[in-house]
């Protein structure tokens, strides 16, 4: 049977920073004479955000939603022996990450939302994402394709907090056992969803990748995984566009 609703994380599930989160980052550094080995950026930028675990609740609001990206961001820089930065580099890393440049639209998901409305199947997206992505989610030309757009900075909770998903199954009507949420993050999606009673499903883009390790599931851990969203439709019975197989070809 199909799930009434399925609800979509963002970052790593529809879209990937271009070319990467420390790329968006570093095209604001020469403002700033900012220099840093690309390896010492990554390593504090992975310590701090894998340590980020702010559910809330917090304040959902335009400022209070800087004010935590500022927290974050401050505390990458602190580990890179900058402590000192100014508000106005912060503003500018915000804004670098709100242009639509920034991000590039993984090439399966429209036409997989595409097939997944034309089956009956309605759609949410729940997302830890500062105060501007139903901004940018419209920028991506990807808004239209969701009934409601559920992120954390405009609920004041992060997944994997219960408040956020189960906000977004009031805002949707649905009962968590008619729904199904797809992300890449054990702990945020899957553990987050189940712990509602919603059906999660794991996505793995970068399966395969020299040294990956990113939302490694643990050991004897029983969740649907899938590596693109076409791989959800055969998961619930549903065909593949048709152009689908040239585009396999052509990956």
């Amino acid at each position: 049977m199909l799930p009434e609703v399925v609800f979509l994380d963002v970052g790593d599930t529809l879209v990937r920073a271009d070319p990467s989160w420390a790329d968006v980052y570093s095209s604001v550094f020469p403002e700033f004479d900012l220099t840093f080995s690309r390896d010492d950026f990554h390593r504090a930028l992975s310590e701090v955000f894998q340590g980020w675990t702010a559910e809330g609740p917090f304040e959902a609001t335009e400022e209070a939603s800087f004010q935590r990206l500022k927290e974050l961001d401050s505390a990458v820089f602190a580990r890179l022996g900058r402590p000192d930065m100014p508000d106005a580099f912060f503003r500018r890393v915000d804004e670098a990450f709100r242009a639509r440049s920034a991000w590039w639209v993984f090439p399966d998901v429209v036409p997989a939302l595409d097939a997944l409305l034309a089956a009956g199947v309605r759609l949410g997206v729940i997302s830890n994402w500062s105060w501007y992505a139903p901004e940018l989610l419209h920028d991506l030309e990807l808004a239209r394709h969701f009934e409601t757009l559920v992120i954390s900075a405009r609920v004041g909770y992060q997944k994997p907090h219960r408040g956020i998903f189960e906000h977004a199954l009031e805002v949707m009507r649905v009962a968590p056992e008619r729904a199904i949420h797809v992300g890449d993050s054990y702990t945020a999606d899957v553990e987050g969803a189940r712990a509602v009673g919603i059906r999660p499903v794991f996505i793995d883009r970068r399966v395969g990748e020299a040294g990956h390790s990113h939302g490694a599931l643990p050991a004897g851990e029983d969740v649907a995984t899938i590596t693109d969203l076409f791989g959800l439709l055969d998961l619930l019975g549903l065909k593949r566009p048709a152009a689908t197989s040239m585009m396999t070809l052509a990956s």
